[in-house]
């Protein structure tokens, strides 16, 4: 998945509303509306949908610059900020994964391979790769190409807080950049596990899940800007700012660690 489609899924997320642009089935992290309260004011009411926290933004369209932000729990809907004036505001909502942090300590652990022993696999992009892995979030990412199908395994144990598999088409059409299956797992660190172009329908977890090291998540596709059937791994982390990825050590099917490279 290249560009800036990627970030906007997988980075800050920005859900324009009222007037509100339909973000895609699946994709939104947060939801936003208005309550009038009894002195006449509105306040902008934020639905957290993950199952696990996120950090968002909350502005009038006409004052950029006055922002409110909050962390937002798993499942939680918060009432922020207070508006003045007769009509509804208009206001605008940005939304990133996980609660910014201190980034965690280097990856000390090794995490574990995501594909089965015995499947066929072949590591087409490494870290810093210039096909796509090359802003923020994703420049600390591997893509292992792979069958159709092949079974997608928690690299490291933690808390399924996100899955996205109801898109079903993949290409290089520029429409397709923000329409990507993906399993994120929360894991006890605050970082983020990331399992992208996931085939349709394939998740066997739901939010809220534990997972361990090894059980099946997913299954590979190719859903979303994809050209091939490919596994898509990274581990992010929200630093307040912006959603970072973090360099890794993995290991192969065999137990060696891989090498990372472009």
């Amino acid at each position: 998945m290249r560009g800036r489609g990627l970030l906007a899924l997988l980075g800050l997320l920005a859900v324009p509303m009222l007037p509100a642009a339909v973000p895609a089935p699946g994709a939104a992290m947060a939801e936003l509306s208005v309550e009038r309260r009894a002195d006449g004011t509105r306040q902008a009411l934020v639905r957290n949908r993950l199952a696990g926290p996120i950090h968002v933004r909350v502005h009038e369209a006409a004052r950029p610059r006055e922002v409110i932000e909050a962390t937002i729990g798993a499942g939680e809907t918060r009432a922020l900020g207070r508006f003045d004036g007769g009509g509804a505001p208009d206001l605008r909502l940005e939304a990133q994964p996980g609660a910014p942090q201190l980034l965690p300590p280097g990856q000390r652990g090794i995490y574990a391979f995501p594909l089965p022993a015995g499947s066929a696999w072949r590591l087409t992009q490494g870290f810093g790769g210039r096909a796509s892995h090359r802003d923020a979030a994703n420049f600390h990412a591997l893509d292992f190409a792979a069958a159709q199908g092949t079974p997608v395994l928690a690299a490291r144990a933690g808390t399924v807080m996100q899955v996205v598999d109801t898109f079903t088409e993949g290409g290089t059409d520029e429409a397709l950049k923000e329409r990507m299956n993906l399993v994120r797992v929360l894991h006890a660190d605050g970082s983020m596990g990331l399992y992208a172009h996931i085939a349709p329908g394939s998740a066997r977890q739901q939010p809220g899940d534990v997972v361990q090291a090894g059980q099946t998540l997913a299954a590979v596709g190719s859903v979303g800007w994809s050209s091939a059937p490919h596994l898509h791994f990274s581990v992010q982390a929200n630093d307040g700012r912006e959603l970072l990825s973090l360099p890794f050590r993995i290991s192969g099917p065999d137990g060696r660690e891989l090498d990372p490279g472009p």
